[in-house]
């Protein structure tokens, strides 16, 4: 679901209400059956079909023009068939309910009412609990820290290059610090997206820019290259359908890597299926190689994103702010250094910076369970979350290096909780867990990154079994 800023404009042309000037026996009722008929997979037959959600027992049509009127575009659909009442209520505010009266249609049939766990039920109170201690307030403080800390970490970057730009030792550290600025500013980015530093969400997603582009009163985003708008929808969508096979795009990475035996069904579709082998068959040893490229591979897809996609909003910033990047960037490299300093620097501060992103990205949630969608509709929203995260055990470098992200099970269930607060709700969130019999799963950086190499050696070896049984 989204984290762009609520519109308050009522309704899109083509809705009405159905609460005012409707009588309550005229309202229609829903089976399951219909309403599962609209999921995204079965729509695609008939793009224009009604496409219902379920908040709450109440059905709710976002089919139509809904997707382009909708501040976060197409994540909406991820829910497209079911109960979305745990993915609407994280990531949106109390007044979302009235302007989704525009798109009410009717109410689950009496005897079609799904209770919710007590897992979810335990977990919603646990939330307003966590509201009540100001554990949602961010303290301006600590960012405005990370913010200047940052910066720093650019400008030594940029002095050592100037200083000593025929050094290529010295060289190599510019880079290195430069990749990890680039991390950094990854991970402020992602607060600011997930609007926990400020009640107003433009101002989250104006610093948002500013952080991922360019900084100093500029844009953020153009400092890392990713695209607001491309890193939004995916990353929504991840949360919206954590290791779902098919819907979460964190996984989708085949021909690469394959994360479980589902991906395995794709070698049909790719353009080169033999190369598709080759990668999954000794996916183990290419596992680090193959995160050096994943910084160069997000900006290119953040590019074919804006390039693809005109209706995108603040397309103009976009545009200028991911040009601004790659002119400071590559602008300092052949100013200051010769042609193999800059080969040095560029190689260094990208591939260096998908080690340290990717490293992070993968012990979140690769390894942990992967469910196909029938699967996943067996668990509510909550314990979906804690099924298929990893945390990282705390401590001052995890949290630093990580982001936060090593509380990776208390930031899926509570998204908008700043980073600094995780360590305030860990306990509870582990004692829920285990009071349910959910499963939470925490161990070290090291151990969990033998976890995610031992899934894809199992995964590699189950594609040899099936390349045999053929």
């Amino acid at each position: 679901m989204p984290f762009r800023p609520v519109v308050k404009n009522p309704k899109p042309d083509g809705h009405k209400s159905e609460t005012n000037g409707s009588a309550k026996s005229n309202t229609r009722q829903f089976t399951w059956s219909e309403i599962e008929a609209t999921s995204t997979i079965k729509r695609k037959q008939n793009g224009n079909a009604p496409t219902y959600i379920v908040i709450n027992d109440k059905v709710y049509d976002v089919g139509g023009d809904f997707v382009k009127w909708h501040p976060g575009g197409n994540v909406v659909l991820s829910q497209a068939g079911m109960d979305a009442t745990g993915a609407f209520d994280v990531f949106h505010q109390e007044a979302t309910h009235e302007i989704m009266a525009n798109f009410y249609v009717g109410d689950l049939a009496p005897g079609q009412v799904r209770k919710q766990s007590d897992f979810f039920n335990d977990v919603t109170r646990l939330r307003q609990e966590f509201e009540a201690k100001g554990y949602y307030e961010s303290s301006k403080l600590y960012y405005l820290f990370k913010l200047l800390f940052n910066q720093s970490m650019w400008a030594i970057s940029i002095a050592i290059m100037i200083r000593f730009p025929t050094n290529l030792f010295a060289v190599f550290v510019s880079g290195l610090i430069m990749a990890l600025f680039f991390q950094q500013s990854g991970w402020l980015s992602h607060d600011f997206l997930h609007n926990q530093v400020f009640k107003n969400r433009s101002l989250n997603k104006a610093v948002g820019y500013f952080t991922g582009n360019v900084c100093q009163g500029k844009l953020f985003m153009a400092w890392t290259s990713f695209s607001v708008s491309w890193w939004v929808n995916k990353h929504s969508t991840h949360h919206s359908t954590p290791n779902v096979h098919n819907a979460d795009p964190d996984i989708d990475t085949m021909p690469i890597l394959a994360w479980s035996e589902h991906a395995l069904e794709l070698f049909t579709d790719v353009d080169d299926a033999t190369l598709a082998k080759f990668l999954v068959k000794y996916q183990p040893y290419l596992y680090f190689p193959i995160l050096s490229f994943a910084r160069l591979s997000w900006c290119h897809s953040s590019i074919r994103y804006v390039a693809n996609n005109p209706n995108i909003a603040n397309r103009f910033v976009e545009n200028a702010t991911l040009a601004l990047h790659w002119i400071w960037y590559l602008g300092f490299a052949t100013r200051y250094l010769s042609t193999f300093g800059a080969l040095l620097w560029f190689v260094t501060s990208q591939g260096g910076c998908g080690l340290m992103l990717a490293s992070v990205f993968s012990l979140n949630h690769n390894g942990m369970p992967v469910l196909d969608q029938q699967e996943a509709r067996e668990h509510d929203f909550y314990a979906l979350q804690a099924i298929t995260g990893r945390d990282v055990l705390p401590s001052i470098a995890a949290d630093f290096f990580t982001g936060g992200l090593n509380y990776q099970i208390e930031h899926h269930m509570f998204p908008s909780i700043p980073r600094h607060n995780f360590h305030l709700i860990k306990e509870q969130t582990l004692a829920l867990c285990k009071k349910h019999n959910v499963p939470y799963h925490a161990t070290t950086f090291t151990k969990g990154t033998f976890e995610v190499l031992s899934r894809l050696a199992d995964i590699s070896k189950t594609s040899l079994e099936m390349k045999k049984q053929k």
